[in-house]
């Protein structure tokens, strides 16, 4: 009897080794490819085709605009790169650009802002373009991009008023950046815009996962989800629950507006919608766009930008080219 009790310790040991040792191993491959999402990719190339496919005409934005180039390093050591557009004006635009691409595919929305009389900085963000790291973090790390590239345009560059616009995963690194900032310090926005914003690193995980609303909660992806989020944040040092949109919405001190794409079937609307039901600071303003993912500067750019520029001068944020 005791040599069977034995063996079935033994037996039970090497299944829960063996289980534990998978589960590690599992947990690593799938946080290297959540954070290495972009190795091997051309994600200046995707710019180009995405643009191609919305039949934007990026030859005419390249001749009608001339940027240079400008850069500015994060609190971690990061130096992010990025386009700045002149007009002479008070008010800079930040943007910044959603997943897979790089700055180039936020030109439609540049280009709208430049129109109006506002200087723009396109930025890359990290894992993307020409940025110098290579590791996408969901808003977590790329935030310090973003305070960065602020502050430099405050400081260095003299703006008296500093705009963040971003869209999709670039809006989801705008709420997060939003919500670690002080109002009235150098790397505070004077107000944020956040256009079809990814609702959480970890929703939107559990929603590739499952590859449904219905499964994101089954089993399997619970399973997944708990073996990549426990290894990236003990030997990665990046935690999901840095990365929930929603959630850091109520920390947000500075004036918001939220982008609602209506046909949204990347980042649902319905999510989006708590996003923008979570923000408790008082001026804040949403738009209805009926579009497609973040698609409502390209359907309607006159109300998109009305609805925009609306929004700036209630908070007191005005353009004087």
């Amino acid at each position: 009897m005791k040599k069977a009790v034995k063996g079935l310790v033994i037996a039970t040991s090497v299944i829960i080794t063996l289980a534990v040792g998978g589960s590690i191993v599992l947990g690593g491959v799938i946080a290297d490819k959540i954070l290495h999402q972009n190795e091997g990719k051309d994600t200046s190339d995707n710019s180009l085709k995405q643009l191609e496919l919305w039949e934007y005409d990026i030859d005419s934005f390249n001749n009608n605009y001339s940027g240079v180039e400008v850069s500015a390093t994060a609190s971690d050591g990061n130096v992010v790169p990025g386009t700045l557009f002149e007009n002479g004006g008070e008010a800079c635009v930040i943007l910044v650009h959603g997943a897979g691409g790089d700055r180039v595919s936020i030109y439609p929305l540049a280009e709208q802002y430049l129109m109006r009389g506002y200087d723009v900085i396109a930025i890359d963000q990290r894992g993307c373009g020409a940025n110098a790291s290579d590791e996408v973090t969901f808003g977590i790390n790329e935030r310090l991009d973003v305070e960065a590239m602020v502050e430099y345009a405050r400081v260095e560059l003299g703006y008296g008023e500093v705009i963040v616009h971003g869209q999709s995963m670039g809006a989801q690194t705008t709420v997060i950046y939003a919500a670690n900032v002080t109002p009235g310090e150098a790397n505070a926005a004077d107000a944020v815009i956040c256009d079809s914003p990814v609702p959480g690193m970890e929703l939107m995980l559990r929603l590739m996962f499952g590859e449904s609303v219905e499964n994101a909660y089954s089993p399997v992806t619970n399973y997944l989800i708990g073996t990549s989020k426990t290894f990236m944040k003990v030997f990665d040092h990046v935690d999901y629950d840095d990365a929930d949109t929603i959630a850091l919405a109520s920390e947000i001190d500075i004036p918001v507006m939220i982008v609602l794409s209506e046909r949204d079937e990347v980042c649902l609307p319905e999510y989006v919608q708590q996003v923008y039901d979570n923000i408790s600071v008082e001026q804040r303003a949403i738009y209805y766009a009926d579009s497609e993912h973040i698609e409502g500067v390209l359907d309607d750019p006159d109300a998109y930008m009305a609805s925009v520029e609306s929004f700036l001068s209630s908070v007191g944020v005005c353009n004087e080219a």
